[in-house]
């Protein structure tokens, strides 16, 4: 592999975990806002599930592609 194609698959992993982690406290904030109840606890744990979505999605990816 490229060095070149090695930091672009890290930069694309990184853009999952990002998007993955701002998705589930999107999701949060959102439901949140709908229930009129107080979800701050929750941030966290959203957070972090989002960000295994996005890893599990970036790994899905990877494997699709060969």
């Amino acid at each position: 592999m490229k060095r070149t194609e090695k930091k672009r698959n890290e930069g694309i992993t990184l853009v999952s975990v990002i998007a993955g982690g701002l998705a589930g406290w999107v999701i949060n904030v959102g439901l949140s806002i709908l229930t009129d109840t107080e979800m701050t606890h929750l941030y966290g744990i959203s957070i972090f599930l989002g960000v295994i979505v996005g890893l599990l999605w970036d790994i899905a990816d990877k494997l699709n592609k060969d």
